[in-house]
């Protein structure tokens, strides 16, 4: 493009993407309780201006307790609670009105397409609030470690034992052995590893992941230096997981809808085009 060679990469796609989530966010649980082509946006942001201000509340909250000054986790958080209760009222709403006993029962009862609305609601919810905070809260740390040195990230001390020759199957590997350790309790070992291909003559980094319900713990071996240390990248992915957990839940979310039978389409029900006739 004019003569220059331009590079869409993340920091194009978190400008160009954040917006328009939370402008899709912010709408969602709206647009859910609008009645089609009868709407009245008052009346249906009656029961939702509470969890408006709840939201509100606990993003401020976040704001007042978070150690850093980014703005987008309590966003996201706020979002995503917005999210959340909300698609949690829709479902309420469609119970109408009497006693909870009566309501209980008759939310068991609602079509599988609200359950699945409402589900993939949610997950779209717990997916913003997993991206902001790895985006605002994700730490990265990269330093030069010698072997049997250890280094604290996070709450986290980490030692880096060995790095040994390892020949695979197809490959030959520089791997490390780091040890975890959280509160002078041993937590994991992890084993990064630096691949060579030598048919394809390409190399490879694997990183090694401890995978936990709050953070993931990633670490990557980079190239020896000259005083005999190795660099070692190590990353803590707050929230990582949840990312996988409400796309699970956007996915079972459509399932659920699809699986409505209102929308079946019973076999032999599509009808043959007026005027068509059969082929002999």
């Amino acid at each position: 493009l004019f003569d220059r060679v331009l590079s869409v990469g993340p920091p194009f796609f978190n400008m160009a993407f954040t917006p328009f989530m939370v402008a899709l966010a912010m709408v969602l649980p709206i647009g859910a309780m609008l009645p089609w082509k009868r709407g009245n946006l008052s009346r249906t942001m009656r029961p939702l201006w509470g969890l408006a201000v709840f939201s509100v509340a606990m993003g401020a909250v976040t704001w007042a307790l978070q150690t850093g000054n980014s703005p987008l986790v309590p966003i996201g958080l706020a979002l995503a609670v917005w999210v959340v209760l909300g698609s949690c009222a829709d479902l309420w709403s469609r119970t109408g009105r009497g006693d909870v006993a009566g309501r209980l029962r008759r939310l068991t009862r609602l079509p599988r397409a609200d359950w699945g609305k409402a589900t993939a609601h949610a997950g779209l919810g717990i997916s913003v609030f997993a991206v902001a905070s790895l985006m605002g809260w994700e730490t990265e740390d990269i330093r030069v470690v010698q072997i049997g040195e250890s280094y604290d990230k996070g709450a986290y001390t980490l030692t880096l034992d060995s790095v040994d020759r390892v020949q695979g199957p197809n490959y030959t590997s520089t791997m490390a052995t780091i040890s975890a350790e959280r509160d002078g309790r041993h937590v994991t070992t992890l084993y990064p590893e630096k691949r060579f291909y030598p048919i394809a003559g390409m190399p490879t980094t694997q990183a090694a992941i401890d995978y936990g319900i709050w953070r993931d713990l990633y670490i990557t071996l980079g190239d020896p230096q000259d005083n005999g240390g190795w660099a070692v990248r190590t990353y803590i992915k707050p929230f990582a997981n949840w990312l996988w957990f409400g796309s699970g839940l956007m996915a079972l979310g459509g399932l659920l809808s699809l699986s409505d039978r209102r929308y079946r389409v019973a076999a032999g029900a599509a009808k043959q085009p007026r005027g068509a006739v059969p082929a002999e």
